[in-house]
């Protein structure tokens, strides 16, 4: 009887095949998307944070050099001060004054007595005598050491402003400190700090300064300017880390709650924390719109792809629909039997529908059969002189004939449990031998009966048989228990058994027979019977061969010499099956006595013919996953534990030269070479330890240089073990030559096509070093624009724009092709000639520089610009001590600061006294214009 099914709304067949379509289609397109996203994400990230840290440190360098230049002209004018030997503080205030290019470089520069009074003022000289400084840190260390220094970040207690003080002692001719003079400079001058304001990083990204112990120097929000950040609960992570020593670029949130990149770099002069906050979801947004385009993409391309599939699918399954409906009314008993359609469809939908039927046909009738054979193994059961019983693997009875039932009063005992049904005493007598039979032994045993029962004068014989599968697998125990004391009895139970056993057989859906030793046929059910047109005939003269045939009997004949030795075989076997294609799984079983001999063998033929057609069924599906793959534009790949590819896209042929039919079935190192087999034979064995595993690979074959993105995934199974590798590989070389244009274009200053900070900063370093190597001398000129905040105020940045990349042009055609010019920031330009021999050549390359920025004058717009330059320059010969490419570039710019205060327009040269940061800048006027310098001519 079929069992009754719920009515439930279901997908056909159509339907599931187009989602699985739609969902394949969208699983590809929006996997490739986002790994490829991913590392356009993750080498986007790379380039911002790069470019940000080579902001920050620039912006820290800068600090540096206009603190260190600042410090070396206070310690020149300190110089200047102790060559008068001043014995009291009052000449200090007419001496100071008289040196008003100081105001260039400082906010206001005073002299102080060993008491904190103010002896003399740049600023204002009416101040001097009313002011004490005595109580600041900065003063009373100066005095104690006898050492200039840079203070800490203060408020002027006059004005408010953030400042900081730059201090140096005088000495007397004793060594002992006379005097102290302070230099202080206001942070938010656009010369020190001011310009700080306009950097920024994105739309509401910023920059800041900290000193080491938190105090805010510089910040967009002006009320945190002098106060200490808290540096514990609430503190900002990353602020905490840079405050502990850290310097770099990290992700993390500030302190409004918004997630950013941060950088992070301190300044050598004062060890302040120069750090940069870009929000990231600035850096990303472009990023992030591309992910949702890709998303949206793919959902329309499996939209489509699902309908286009629902038609055709739709199409071509209709005969399939009309089958289906046959088999569901044939299933049902209610509906009645379906008839079979007057024709069929020439192709496999038509084939299939008539095995339906002529399998229904037989279905029937085997059904009609197994009625009538389970109603006489019903009776013979109940009318045999023994107890007959079935139990599950559970040992729940299934099946008793009458004599168990009288037995036990005619109780119910189908479903029960044996313990149960027969009571704990009765059943620990039997237990063992069912225990043997459900581990697959055959038990007969010779017992005496119950005395309980009123049969203990009786002797019973009892076979306990495993019940076993398709699969040999143990699902039950047969229980059979004949009571022997009487001979007729025991042969008349023998015959019952046989007849019973006959009809089992029969009914069990497989060919049965038995063979002697010399392959003649014993025995054979029913259907073996009917397949080789024996019926009830007798079987005497039908041998192995004549009942199956050449062709069926040529496949079994290499079996036989292990099945006579005792060994079981399983195989199978194609033999038709009216006038088709049948497959068939073999069993030969050993039939062996008590003695160990083999007295000849079972035969067991089941047919697995529709299991064959679903083997069939699988490898088309696999065709279109490999239709799919192939479309792909990865090579993807399936390596086993053998480290062997047993799967390749078509992608194969273009990346390494072979067809997929090439590279199947051959070992990785063979395959990829040696050398690329080695260096990916780690992570091979990380994946195949179950960890998935990403990586980079270059690789080279028919001259082109491919880089890849390679990702390792475990096929790892439902138990834990990793039966091998899907390899997917996707080719990122144009992402890796973006890459690399954009870590150029990092270091070239936009406006007027030099090189950058950045470009500079790597570059010096390089030339000292050749210098050293080959014993050539090397200049350094440190360039400004004279009063070009004048041009930017008057005329506007447009103009001031249009200057900056004149003058870089006139610039670029006074010097040799192999000179480093660069541009630092706003006005500042620095150039780097190499392999000169004597300080006159450079002296008339800043002479020509300077003539050719002054004439012609710069015309804009139509408008006409008078320009000057002033150079400060820092030779550097052969012979001299070793600098280093910071002492070059500070030695430079204190020289340019000289030049400015001894009227611009003009160049000067530092020269180094007998301290390491040298005794004073001497400015110089081009040849064409003053005196030649010092030892020239």
């Amino acid at each position: 009887m079929t069992p009754s099914r719920p009515f439930h709304r279901r997908f056909g067949l159509h339907t599931r095949v187009s989602l699985g379509v739609a969902a394949v289609v969208l699983a590809a397109t929006v996997a490739i998307a986002m790994v490829a996203l991913q590392l356009v994400r993750g080498s986007l990230r790379a380039s911002i944070t790069g470019e940000q840290f080579a902001r920050v440190s620039s912006i820290a360098t800068g600090v540096d050099q206009k603190f260190g230049s600042r410090r070396i002209l206070l310690q020149t004018f300190v110089d200047s001060v102790e060559a008068q030997n001043f014995q009291d503080g009052r000449p200090l205030q007419a001496f100071l004054e008289r040196h008003k290019s100081l105001r260039l470089a400082f906010d206001n520069v005073a002299f102080l007595d060993l008491d904190g009074n103010l002896v003399a003022n740049l600023s204002n000289a009416s101040q001097v005598g009313t002011i004490n400084i005595r109580d600041r840190a900065y003063f009373q260390q100066t005095v104690q050491s006898g050492l200039g220094l840079i203070s800490r970040p203060y408020r002027n207690r006059l004005n408010g402003l953030a400042q900081i003080a730059i201090t140096e002692p005088v000495l007397d001719a004793q060594g002992k400190v006379r005097f102290v003079i302070s230099g202080a400079i206001n942070l938010k001058d656009r010369n020190i700090l001011g310009d700080l304001a306009d950097v920024r990083f994105g739309k509401t990204g910023y920059l800041f300064i900290l000193t080491a112990d938190g105090v805010v120097v510089d910040h967009p929000d002006a009320a945190r300017i002098l106060n200490r950040l808290p540096t514990e609960n609430g503190a900002n992570p990353e602020i905490r880390r840079a405050i502990a020593g850290f310097e770099g670029t990290s992700e993390g949130i500030d302190e409004s709650g918004v997630r950013g990149l941060f950088a992070f770099q301190r300044t050598d002069q004062t060890n302040w924390i120069v750090g940069a906050m870009y929000p990231s979801d600035e850096a990303f947004a472009r990023i992030d719109a591309i992910e949702r385009v890709a998303l949206g993409g793919g959902l329309v391309a499996a939209l489509l792809a699902g309908a286009l599939a629902l038609g055709f699918v739709r199409r071509r399954l209709t005969p399939l629909a009309a089958l289906h409906g046959r088999m569901q009314s044939a299933q049902d008993p209610a509906a009645g039997v379906p008839e079979p359609p007057a024709s069929y469809a020439q192709d496999e939908i038509g084939e299939l529908a008539r095995s339906f039927d002529q399998l229904m046909a037989q279905q029937r009738a085997s059904e009609q059969l197994l009625a009538r054979s389970e109603a006489q193994v019903r009776t013979i059961a109940d009318n045999i002189p023994a107890l007959v019983s079935h139990v599950d693997a559970a040992l729940r009875y299934t099946f008793v004939n009458a004599h168990v039932k009288a037995m036990h009063d005619d109780g119910e005992l189908v479903g029960r449990p044996m313990p149960e049904a027969r009571g704990a005493e009765d059943f620990a007598v039997v237990a063992p031998y069912y225990e043997r039979a459900l581990r697959g032994e055959t038990v007969i045993i010779e017992k005496a009966g119950n005395p309980a029962r009123g049969v203990g004068d009786r002797t019973y014989k009892a076979h306990y048989i495993p019940d076993r599968d398709t699969e040999g697998v143990v699902r039950g125990v047969f229980a059979m228990t004949f009571d022997i004391t009487d001979e007729v009895n025991v042969r008349k139970a023998l015959t019952e058994q046989e007849r019973r056993l006959r009809d089992v057989t029969n009914s069990i859906p497989a060919l049965v027979g038995y063979f002697d030793r010399e392959e003649n046929c014993l025995f054979a059910n029913s259907r073996a019977r009917r397949l080789a047109d024996l019926f009830d005939g007798p079987l005497a003269g039908v041998s192995l061969r004549s009942s199956l045939g050449d062709a069926v009997y040529a496949q079994i004949r290499p079996h036989l010499p292990s099945v006579l030795a005792g060994k079981n075989a399983h195989f199978p076997v194609d033999a038709p099956i009216q006038g088709s294609d049948g497959h068939f799984q073999t069993h030969l079983i050993s039939d062996i006595n008590l003695e160990g001999e083999v007295l000849g063998f079972y035969l067991m033929a089941f047919n697995i013919t529709a299991l064959k057609e679903a083997e069939l069924r699988a490898a088309e599906s696999e065709l279109r996953l490999r239709a799919i793959t192939n479309s792909m534009p990865a090579l993807i790949t399936y390596i086993d534990r053998e480290e062997r590819i047993t799967f390749a896209n078509a992608t194969s042929h273009e990346w390494l030269g072979l067809g997929p039919a090439q590279v199947e079935g051959r070992h990785l190192e063979e395959v990829a070479g040696r050398e690329v087999y080695l260096s990916r034979r780690p992570m091979l064995a990380r994946a195949l330890a179950g960890e998935k595993v990403e990586f980079e690979a270059r690789t080279q074959r028919a001259g082109y240089d491919r880089v890849t993105q390679v990702i390792y995934v475990p096929d790892t199974r439902s138990d834990g073990s990793t039966h091998g590798i899907f390899s997917l590989a996707l080719d990122i070389t144009a992402l890796k030559l973006v890459e690399r244009q954009l870590i150029e274009l990092a270091r070239i200053d936009t406006l007027t096509g030099l090189p950058n900070r950045l470009a500079f900063n790597e570059f010096l370093p390089d030339a000292v070093l050749r210098g050293r190597i080959t014993g050539h001398s090397l200049a350094v000129m440190f360039l400004d624009i004279d009063r070009f905040k004048a041009i930017n105020d008057t005329l506007g940045h447009a103009v001031g724009d249009a200057v900056l990349a004149e003058y870089a042009r006139r610039l670029k055609a006074c010097v040799r092709a192999s000179d480093m010019a660069a541009r630092l920031a706003g006005d500042e330009f620095v150039l780097v000639i190499e392999n000169l021999k004597q300080r006159e050549a450079v002296a008339a390359v800043a002479s020509k520089i300077v003539a050719q920025i002054n004439h012609p004058a710069f015309r804009v717009d139509g408008q006409r610009i008078e320009v000057a330059t002033s150079i400060g320059i820092a030779f550097h010969g052969p012979a001299e001590s070793a600098v280093t490419a910071a002492e070059l570039l500070a030695r430079a710019d204190a020289a340019l600061y000289a030049a400015k205060a001894a009227g611009r327009n003009r160049y000067a040269f530092f020269v180094p006294g007998e301290g390491s940061q040298g005794k004073a800048a001497f400015p110089q006027t081009p040849p064409s214009f003053l005196e030649p310098p010092e030892g020239e001519g």
